[in-house]
C-alpha cells in the first residue's frame, strides 16, 4: 500500500481512483478466489469493501480484478466468473431486511448481529444453490 499512496501523492491522483487502486491491491486475491471461498469469507469481503453501503465502488473493485486476471498473457478472453458470482452474493446479501416485528427486544448490536447472520444464511444457501450436483 506505500507504493500505491506514494504514487498517489507523487501525481496527484483522485482521491476515489486511490481508494480504489488500494482497494484492488488489498484484496484482487480473495476476488480472484471468489469461487473457493467459504460463504463467512465472502461475506467478510463484501463488508470490508463496504460493498452493501456503496455497490458501484465494489463493481469498480470486480473490474479491476478482471482487468488483472485478463491482462495475462494466454489469459485475454479467458471467463472470469468470479464477477457474476460475487455479484449475486452482493444481491443476496444486499436483500436481507429485519422487520420490527422480527426485531422483537433486540438493540444495537444485537440487530447488527442477526441482520449479519441472516446474510451469512443467504450467501451460504445461494452458494449452496451454485453448487454443481453430483453424477
Amino acid at each position: 500500500m506505500p507504493l500505491i499512496e506514494d504514487l498517489c501523492d507523487r501525481l496527484k491522483v483522485p482521491n476515489t481512483h486511490r481508494e480504489l487502486a488500494i482497494l484492488t491491491a488489498r484484496y484482487h486475491t480473495l476476488v480472484h478466489r471468489a469461487l473457493e471461498l467459504r460463504p463467512e469469507t465472502v461475506l467478510t469481503l463484501l463488508e470490508n469493501c463496504d460493498a452493501l453501503r456503496r455497490p458501484e465502488r465494489f463493481a469498480e473493485l470486480l473490474l479491476a480484478c478482471e482487468a488483472d486476471a485478463r491482462g495475462r498473457t494466454g489469459r485475454e478472453d479467458a471467463p472470469y466468473p468470479q464477477v457474476g458470482y460475487l455479484r449475486r452474493m452482493l444481491t443476496a446479501a444486499a436483500g436481507v431486511t429485519l422487520t420490527e416485528s422480527e426485531r422483537g427486544d433486540l438493540e444495537g448490536v444485537e440487530i447488527g448481529a442477526e441482520i449479519r447472520r441472516r446474510r451469512l444464511a443467504a450467501i451460504a444457501a445461494l452458494k449452496a444453490s451454485m453448487a454443481p450436483t453430483p453424477p
